[in-house]
């Protein structure tokens, strides 16, 4: 297991990383829903595993990558009910 998480990053990887999330979801803390990465995943990608692989060789964490934005979206119905 410990060879497993500790190999190098491969662009693969971070492929179909973006073609597991899920659809239909709010968008992250960036504002941009996981359509847009669906749709443009082979532009996207060189980028993103850039950006990992440098933050990963320098051992950068940024703080808002663990932190999570819970908004409640209303739906049709009665408002006052925490499962509506």
């Amino acid at each position: 297991m410990n060879e497993r998480l500790t190999k190098d990053l491969t662009i693969k990887e971070v492929s179909e990383a973006i073609r597991a999330l899920p659809k239909g979801k709010a968008p992250g803390h960036d504002g941009v829903p996981m359509e847009f990465f669906h749709e443009f995943v082979s532009e996207v990608v060189p980028t993103l595993f850039h950006a990992f692989v440098a933050m990963l060789s320098v051992s950068l964490t940024l703080a808002h990558v663990n932190k999570g934005m819970i908004t409640l979206i209303p739906k049709l119905g009665y408002q006052a009910r925490l499962n509506n």
